[in-house]
């Protein structure tokens, strides 16, 4: 491997490592027979915030949900699973990822 990819590698496993899991409150279907009840989700990496203002983030928007989630779940998780969200697990991962991945 080159230096260049060696540090790419380092930056992915870096976000990787700073993650958390959540136990969803409502589970949500996932497949034909499974449900999702946890999801981890990984700090995000510069271009996983394309498109997303740090502003919106900040005020709990939930419209980035709809961007951020299908990028930095595991397991991944597609917009239409986010639409299916509770309320209750939606509100949790918006302050979990402020806290935890915004703040010192």
């Amino acid at each position: 491997m080159t230096k260049k990819t060696n540090d790419i590698a380092a930056v992915s496993n870096s976000a990787i490592n700073a993650s958390f899991d959540l136990a969803l409150k409502s589970p949500l279907p996932y497949g034909t027979d499974k449900t999702l009840d946890k999801i981890t989700v990984r700090r995000p990496l510069s271009g996983d915030l394309r498109g997303v203002k740090l502003t919106q983030l900040a005020e709990l928007d939930t419209n980035v949900l709809f961007i951020l989630l299908p990028r930095i779940t595991m397991p991944a998780i597609n917009e239409s699973h986010v639409q299916q969200l509770d309320a209750r697990d939606a509100l949790a991962i918006m302050q979990e990822i402020s806290v935890n991945f915004f703040t010192e």
